[in-house]
């Protein structure tokens, strides 16, 4: 399992490298301190000879400033610098103009760009100014006011248009592009080179592109690379490696699986590669130097550097070089390594010793994945502490090693001339169009050559890179930034490293959290194996060997069911005896018997055996993970991110509960509900059985727990985990039995006293109809039933990432997941690029064996699921075309399918959710958004979104409009965590609340503790249901409300609560209901204090927790439209405070009265009206219409007092509907009542979209 063969580290310094992966921040700086102490001597004259550059840095800018000065000005503490960085980031790429232009308009009609004119001395960054202010205006051009402002001068550019403005824009960018890349081509670049070669300069170039995704894309750029060589070689004129211009190269260009699970393939494939281009340099005797990437490629890179760099074909050739980073908590241990190589090789090594360019990156992997800590330092004072450190050794060894400074810090400048004197064996680097006037004078007056590190390729491929740099250096903490703006005294620039990190009473940064601490006291987060951490793989395949031969060693058990690996039939990995009939019941008296007690619990110790529970799961990790791949087939990675979920859940789930249950947050005392039956799929078989499980048992009920039949045995391990750990008997019974007989024997049972389900819509609706059919008190269905899910992509979005987000969306977990992507809406205009990636990224996609780390996709589940899918293929004959089939194992013995990429013409040809990896491609014009979202929300599924798009006022757009539980923009829609990421759908996807989110254990506890129900006399009864069921007038009313409401809704809660309270101020005096409702006044004073409280929860959304670079909110959306009723036996104030409640909360309502109460229901009306609010907003039926009122799928919920005679009824017809899954609703008219009439929405944004994390790159503390 996990990996063929050894991985044990080659030498003491391999393992040493491997212990300071994610080492103690304190511990590495203890031992690089020392090292990077040059003495108080040199560092005084490092000082000042730093202070002297800097100085003449500013006398050298003036007038000029270029980049410099465009960063200094434009700094990303600003609006307009965060602006012009997404802008450059997006335009370049865009074909359309229809896009294009709704780009410019989106980003530049908001900042105040005249702020920036005559900041600068500098002509560029003037230029810049003018030209933004001048579109930013423009493209506001409908605002009188500014029209006025500008005169004349604007009526002229105004009459210029839109496609002039356009051309303005791209012209700026590219005008910013050159001042960052050297030349489009190669060829260009090396004539643009002499200029500066001919005053000492060399050059290093690169060629621009994102890394390799496809096989065509690795080619390409070797090709490319294989070119560059070509032309730099000849220019070179054989002066040798370090005084010509060389080439640096990625990896992870020229291999789309660069990563480490694929090592054994990149080892086969990659090294002849870099062989070949190593020899073609050698060839013109020029310097080749590899980039480094991100920490979790550096152990793999080693092994490819090391078997390159020794290959004897390389033999006489001092030009092979590699960067390293000095942000790296490794990097000091990299440098001995490489003399250690160098000496053994016996061969001169060129390295490039870069701070490192990936740091918000690694700091948000290792939040999100849940690692010990991070890779590199938290501050940038310790990564120049590490600088200096690494410096000073690669100095030591000139003999072997031939060191390139990349730096544009002066003070790092001046240290590191201080530590060689003699000015040989050693070279600085920069970066095209950046520290030209440091440069100048160390190439002039100290004579140590300095190598320009420049981009070469088109515009369009210079986003990352440009974006990259604009974040490195906008950022408050650049030297960069800082060098030329004159308010920053030169003295305050010069910071000792060594110094400052001593006089430091806390190294780490406070504002970081480690991965354990991202959510503060509230819970420990979940731990997370790092799979490219040798030192964590050999002892976990180990123990899932370990597993696995006790498993498959068993003896058969007599009238047992075998559990087969979907994988490999012939592993039968355990048996399930179904329970009979009458052990169910006896389980439901077990799990009835048990809940006297549990409920009395306190909440804390409750809370506290879900800890423990989550510390045994963690405890025994491993073996989790081992029935996950073998009992569902899961990969190694979506096991790992079960078992966190799982614990996630057990610490979310007791802290809300002890939140929930304390004194001061009840409005009323909080009842548990008795015996809660759990449902569970196999998808997610260990982390949504514990997710329902722990939350049922946190709130004092005790659990009758279904787990799928396909995935009983981890299920079974859990329970006995947690009574390993305490949990007392007859808390959670488990029942292993088929669904049928479960529904047969255990749903109808009057002791469940409420049923959480994940799986189909229909199963689902069964599931409601059978409660319903009790009458009395609703019992709660939490109800999670799949969806269509789409992702929308236009032309700004970043192909690579579009590429990256479909294949884990659509392709990982064999496509099994709720969230998985289905339908992928592409903009025309680049569609055929974007589906030529996604294509070669497929080809790239190993199918097989979950037990390997190598392993994208495993099998789907069972010959059921397996059946399904391939009746979708031929169902799709004729109505889609083909645009790729994976490769993957045929035969029998195995749940194998092929993932595959369609295009249909539109959502129509999809009649219902395709469970597995299948996505279907739609296209759609620039201009049709609306349509696209209309059709979306026309399928009635609501549960994943997805949106990829540089525009702010179009991912906001489908944020908005689509009805969906969870929207995520720029990223992928698979992953949802347990308290960041509530997750749950609405219509055919769910009922809500979300799991994982704050409202979720409020279903869990009576809403009502004494309820006396009216009766419903039979001929009521036959009154009601005799009624058609389809009535004219009825339809037109609520086609009217549907019609009416989005707007409504889409008011801020200040215009809507203004309209109810005058509302409230009017009918305190109006006569019909005066006369007829005696306790008026009261009932008013309540409505207004509840309107207060309603207020407060929808006055913002709520800001959820969660890993840097990511923002998460919880929106809270009105329903729709949704039904009051008030029979004869249901009093005034609970109808009138639940129709204010449900009009506040952004609903429209209708309400059934009994006669007698019409004219009063019409007289509110009339005063609602007179109040400023729709007349389709609020509508009035006779209760005689409840069946075709209640029987239309329009209605969302319906409200009704607990105590009516037709709550039952009402309870019946609503579950009778075919499709969604409504509420009947009967919640006490406080505030609980608010939570019942809206459904939530989570939207995720990606906020290091656009390249970079600049809020971690700003943030004030990294300055030290």
């Amino acid at each position: 399992m996990l990996f063929d063969g050894n991985l044990t580290a080659t030498t003491p310094l391999r393992q040493t490298l491997r212990d300071f992966y994610r080492a103690d921040e304190d511990k590495v700086l203890d031992l690089l301190l020392p090292l990077a102490d040059v003495g108080v001597q040199a560092r005084s004259r490092a000082w000042e000879k730093a202070r002297q550059l800097v100085v003449n840095i500013r006398q050298a800018q003036v007038g000029k400033g270029g980049v410099d000065a465009l960063l200094n000005e434009f700094s990303l503490s600003t609006e307009e610098g965060l602006v012009l960085m997404c802008l450059a980031e997006a335009l370049l790429r865009v074909p359309d103009s229809h896009t294009a232009d709704k780009l410019i308009r989106d980003k530049l009609a908001q900042g105040d760009w005249s702020a920036h004119l005559g900041n600068s001395e500098s002509l560029f960054v003037n230029a810049s100014a003018w030209g933004l202010l001048l579109t930013g205006k423009l493209v506001n051009y409908s605002d009188d006011q500014k029209k006025h402002q500008f005169g004349l001068l604007k009526r002229t550019c105004g009459r210029l248009g839109e496609p002039v403005i356009r051309q303005a824009v791209r012209y700026a960018m590219q005008i910013m592009g050159t001042q960052f890349v050297m030349g489009t081509t190669i060829d260009k670049a090396v004539e643009r080179a002499v200029e500066l070669e001919n005053k000492g300069f060399t050059y290093s170039y690169d060629m621009l592109g994102e890394g390799a995704r496809t096989m065509a894309d690795a080619e390409r750029y070797f090709q490319s690379y294989m070119m560059a060589i070509n032309v730099i070689g000849k220019a070179a004129k054989n002066r040798g490696p370090f005084k010509s211009p060389g080439i640096s190269v990625k990896l992870s260009a020229i291999h789309p699986r660069y990563e480490f699970s694929h090592r054994d393939r990149v080892m086969t494939e990659l090294v002849p590669k870099l062989k070949q281009l190593a020899l073609a340099a050698k060839g013109y005797n020029i310097s080749f130097t590899v980039d480094a990437e991100e920490a979790d490629r550096l152990d793999l890179s080693m092994d490819i550097i090391e078997a390159v760099f020794s290959d004897p074909d390389l033999a006489g050739w001092e030009g092979f070089g590699l960067a390293i980073q000095a942000y790296s908590k490794r990097c000091i241990h990299l440098v001995e390594w490489l003399r250690e190589l160098t000496v053994k090789v016996g061969r001169k090594l060129m390295v490039r010793l870069v701070k490192g360019a990936y740091w918000d990156t690694e700091v948000k992997i290792s939040q999100t994945e849940g690692h010990d800590d991070f890779p590199v330092f938290s501050r940038k004072p310790s990564t120049d502490v590490s600088y200096q450190a690494c410096a000073r050794k690669l100095l030591e060894y000139r003999d072997s090693i031939y060191p390139m400074f990349a730096t544009h810090n002066a003070y790092s400048v001046a240290t590191i001339l201080e530590m060689a004197p003699d000015r040989k064996g050693y070279e600085f680097q920069r970066l095209h169009g950046m520290g030209d006037a440091l440069y100048d004078q160390v190439v002039a007056d100290d004579k140590v050559p300095c190598r320009i590190y420049a981009p070469v390729g088109e515009h369009s491929d210079l986003l990352a890179y440009l974006v990259r740099r604009l974040l490195e250096n906008g950022a408050n903490s650049s030297f960069v930034n800082n060098i030329v703006d004159e308010n920053i005294p030169v003295e305050s620039l010069l910071k000792d490293p060594v110094e400052l990190v001593r006089s430091w009473k806390q190294r780490r940064n406070t504002q970081i959290p480690l991965s354990a601490n991202l959510y503060g006291k509230e819970r420990q987060n979940s731990k997370g194996i790092d799979l490219t951490e040798i030192d964590a793989l050999t002892p976990l395949r180990t123990n899932l060997t370990n597993w696995l031969t006790r498993a498959t060693a068993q003896e058969p058990v007599a009238g047992a069911k075998a559990v087969c690996n979907p994988a490999n039939h012939d592993e039968v990995i355990g048996y399930h005896l179904h329970a009979t009939p009458e052990a169910m019941k006896a389980i439901v008296d077990r799990a009835e018997a048990a809940f006297p007690a549990w409920t009395a619990t306190p909440v804390a110790e409750r809370a506290n055996s879900l800890r423990k529970l989550a510390d045994a799961l963690e405890a025994n990790r491993d073996e989790l993970i081992a029935i996950c791949v073998k009992e569902a087939g899961k990969t190694v990675g979506d096991s790992v991110a079960e078992v966190r979920e799982a614990v996630d859940f057990c610490r979310y789930y007791a802290a809300r509960a002890e939140d929930m249950f304390a004194p001061a947050q009840r409005t009323a005392a909080q009842q548990s509900r008795g015996v809660v039956l759990c449902i569970s799929p196999w998808n997610f078989p260990l982390a949504i059985f514990l997710g329902q499980v722990s939350a049922a048992v946190a709130a004092g009920n005790t659990v009758v727990a279904k787990p799928a039949e396909q995935t009983g045995l981890i299920a079974v391990r859990a329970i006995e985990l947690w009574r390993e750990v305490g949990l007392p008997a007859g808390v959670v019974e488990l029942v292993i039995a088929p669904g049928r007989s479960v529904g047969e024997h255990i749903v109808p049972d009057l002791r469940v006293q409420a049923v959480m389900f994940t799986g189909s819509t229909e199963t689902g609706s069964w599931i409601a109809r059978k409660l319903a059919e009790r009458g009395g008190e609703p019992v709660p269905l939490i109800a999670e039933t799949g969806g269509q899910n789409c992702m929308i992509v236009d032309s700004t979005a970043l192909p690579e990432q579009v590429v990256d987000d479909v294949v884990s969306s659509g392709f990982q977990s064999a496509g099994q997941r709720c969230s998985a992507l289905r339908v992928l809406f592409l903009q025309e205009d680049v569609a055929d690029k974007i589906i030529t990636m996604i294509k070669g990224a497929m080809q790239e996609l190993h199918v097989g064996d979950p037990a390997y780390l190598s392993t994208d996709v495993g099998p789907v589940i069972d010959q059921k699921a397996l059946t399904g899918l391939n009746n979708h293929v031929k169902y799709l004959e004729g109505k889609a075309t083909l645009h790729y089939a994976c490769k993957a194992p045929t035969g029998e013995g195995h749940f194998f399918f092929a993932p595959r990429l369609y295009e249909i013409k539109n959502l129509n040809v999809l009649e219902r959710e395709v469970f597995g990896p299948v996505v279907h491609i739609i296209r759609f014009k620039g201009d049709e958004l609306d349509n696209v979202i209309a059709q979306i929300n026309a399928t009635g599924y609501g549960l994943t979104m997805g949106v990829h798009s540089r525009i702010a006022e179009v991912t906001a757009q489908v944020a908005r409009e689509v009805k969906a539980g969870n929207i995520y923009i720029n990223r992928n829609l698979i992953g949802a965590v347990v308290g960041v990421q509530p997750f749950g759908g609405r219509g055919l996807s769910g009922t809500g609340p979300k799991a994982g989110g704050p409202f979720y254990l409020t279903r869990l506890v009576k809403d009502n503790l004494q309820v006396t129900e009216a009766a419903l006399t039979d001929a009521k009864r036959q009154q009601l249901l005799g009624a058609s069921s389809h009535d004219t007038t009825v339809n037109s009313l609520l086609q009217q409300a549907a019609t009416a409401q989005p707007a409504w809704a889409k008011l801020d809660i200040t215009k809507r609560s203004s309209v109810i309270r005058q509302f409230l101020a009017q009918l305190a005096s109006n006569s019909i209901v005066l006369k007829q409702e005696q306790d008026l006044p009261q009932v008013i004073e309540s409505a207004r204090g509840l309107l207060n409280h309603i207020e407060k929860q929808l006055a913002a959304p709520i800001t959820l927790p969660g890993p840097t670079g990511e923002s998460n909110q919880l929106h809270l959306e009105a329903r729709g439209v949704v039904a009051a009723v008030r029979d004869d036996s249901a009093c005034f104030q609970y109808w009138m405070l639940s129709l204010m409640t449900a009009l506040a909360t952004g609903n429209a309502v209708v309400v059934a009265v009994e006669d007698q109460f019409v004219a009063e229901a019409d007289a509110c009306r009339k005063v609602l009206l007179s109040a400023g609010l729709a007349p389709a907003l609020f509508q009035v039926v006779k209760l005689t219409q409840l069946k075709a009122l209640i029987g239309n799928s329009i209605i969302a919920a319906a409200i009704v007092e607990a105590g009516s005679a037709v709550k039952a009824l009402t309870g019946e017809l609503i579950a009778a509907r075919d499709g969604a899954i409504s509420p009947l609703i009967t919640t006490p008219a406080d505030e609980r009542l608010i939570h019942r009439l809206v459904t939530e929405k989570t939207v995720t944004i990606n906020t290091t979209a656009a390249g970079g994390n600049a809020s971690l790159m700003t943030m004030s503390d990294n300055i030290g």
